[in-house]
């Protein structure tokens, strides 16, 4: 749990870092520079490179996680695994070329009335789509070595500097939007060349294969779990896209540019959670392999209490300081209150559920994520294309919450059935209480005249109300440990 604790202490502050230039840039930057329809089109442009990456990556990322340790020998360079990553998602970025060509009439018919603009831009799909792709895959690569910050630190801070840069070029007019999009696109490949030359020069790895160690029975094992893996991943990006993209579809790229803000704010929530489950991943991978199931359910209880009390922090900060970040965009974004609010109560409860997503696609059951995604699936399309039309973003926003309780229900009692494992302990409660307690006290406290000083007083009272008890009950002791040696090496730093 040591590794766990610290790679989770590292990414979190980074992804926190990346969430305070997140929140200049999109709740400030963008919607003040750019209108929501121009807005709309890059989030637009990025699910649907992320849907095609899913497609492109042909089951790697995960695959690489999942039989690393097999490959694990530094002395002999991982066995050229860095060739083999890289070579599959290579053949399938040569496919999405040929299935984006040959369906570009059909997939720009479902945009071209409400979303024009997206046509205008279609081709920008497949560069972003290629820079996320080898990102993402050697962003997988580097976990299973036990390293995730420095992938941390390029996709939440890198690449917001150099959103924030190319925004305030294109307001000052130096360049023009179709300048600004090739740029938007080019911030990805230039975060994906930096991961591809870190990785080869810390990890002293090389391009060269080494076909020898590559026995049939472990590339029959490989292939057919990359297979699941494939489809699997397939199906849970189009969970988390569809809405963007059935918006941009049914109601245009206005609303999807509002949605898209109330998104990301109502998200905030999951930061703690992306962090635990990229070091968790390869850890529990390992421990499958060795059959260490006291650390596997080690792990998933620990994983779900310590994100729960993050989570619960974040929430509350979220929904009390809702008015006020509504104040600070313009007027038209207003109709994403309810949003953030359905987003933000199923992104809590994702949270609590701890890291069953990882027990399962490290373990032989790895298919039932493939079956379960699949469902998943037509319940979420089925529930965007009935609701979106009535209710618009907030049509959406039910539909996603929805798809993510379902989809974390199915894996508790699947994980429950076939382990013996759940991960909710009696100690949950009481956070739940104190959550529910911080905000029934917060807002009874008035609004200040000044919206920067009320967020700033609203956010101080909500930590000493919501942490004094949380730590003083020692309800979590990683959370503690986490708490004193940031305290620590603050006074540290002073002292120096």
């Amino acid at each position: 749990m040591g590794i766990i604790i610290s790679q989770s202490i590292r990414n979190t502050i980074l992804s926190y870092l990346g969430v305070a230039l997140g929140f200049v840039i999109t709740i400030w930057m963008y919607p003040n520079i750019l209108s929501p329809e121009q807005y709309g089109l890059t989030r637009v442009l990025l699910s649907l490179a992320m849907v095609s990456t899913q497609l492109a990556n042909l089951g790697t990322q995960n695959t690489i996680i999942r039989y690393f340790p097999f490959f694990r020998d530094k002395e002999n360079k991982h066995h050229g695994s860095l060739f083999l990553a890289l070579v599959v998602p290579f053949i399938g970025l040569l496919l999405l070329i040929i299935i984006l060509y040959a369906f570009r009439p059909h997939i720009t018919q479902y945009f071209i009335e409400r979303s024009a603009l997206l046509v205008e831009y279609y081709w920008l799909i497949l560069p972003l789509a290629a820079f996320i792709l080898f990102f993402h895959v050697l962003s997988s690569y580097v976990r299973a070595l036990y390293d995730t910050v420095m992938s941390s630190f390029l996709i939440n801070v890198v690449i917001r500097f150099l959103a924030a840069f190319i925004l305030i070029l294109y307001l000052f007019e130096w360049i023009t939007f179709n300048q600004f999009m090739i740029a938007f696109v080019s911030t990805y490949g230039f975060i994906m060349l930096w991961l591809f030359v870190y990785t080869l020069r810390k990890f002293e790895v090389n391009l060269k294969p080494d076909f020898k160690f590559l026995r049939k029975s472990l590339l029959k094992n490989m292939g057919n779990y990359s297979l699941f893996a494939f489809f699997g991943g397939v199906a849970s990006i189009l969970v988390n896209n569809i809405d963007i993209i059935m918006l941009s579809s049914l109601a245009g790229l206005s609303d999807t540019g509002i949605y898209a803000i109330a998104f990301y704010i109502g998200s905030a929530i999951t930061i703690p959670r992306k962090s635990i489950f990229q070091i968790s991943s390869p850890v529990i991978s390992d421990a499958f392999k060795n059959k260490n199931f006291d650390l596997i359910d080690k792990v998933y209880r620990q994983s779900a209490l310590n994100l729960i009390i993050a989570g619960g922090l974040v929430f509350c900060g979220v929904i009390a300081n809702i008015d006020n970040l509504m104040n600070l965009l313009p007027s038209e974004y207003t109709g994403g209150i309810l949003v953030i609010i359905i987003i933000a109560s199923a992104n809590v409860f994702d949270m609590a559920c701890g890291v069953n997503g990882a027990i399962i696609l490290n373990s032989k059951h790895y298919r039932f994520d493939l079956y379960s995604t699949l469902i998943l699936i037509v319940i979420t399309v089925l529930l965007n294309y009935w609701l979106i039309p009535i209710y618009g973003i907030l049509g959406a926003a039910i539909g996603t919450a929805s798809a993510i309780a379902i989809y974390n229900i199915l894996k508790l009692f699947f994980v429950w059935i076939k382990f013996s494992m759940q991960p909710f302990e009696k100690r949950i409660f009481p956070v739940i209480l104190i959550g529910a307690i911080t905000l029934g006290i917060i807002f009874q406290i008035p609004t200040l005249y000044n919206t920067y000083a009320d967020i700033l007083i609203r956010s101080i009272i909500i930590c000493g109300i919501y942490l004094v008890p949380i730590i003083g009950l020692e309800i979590s002791e990683q959370f503690n440990q986490l708490v004193f040696d940031s305290i620590r090496n603050v006074t540290n730093i002073f002292k120096r």
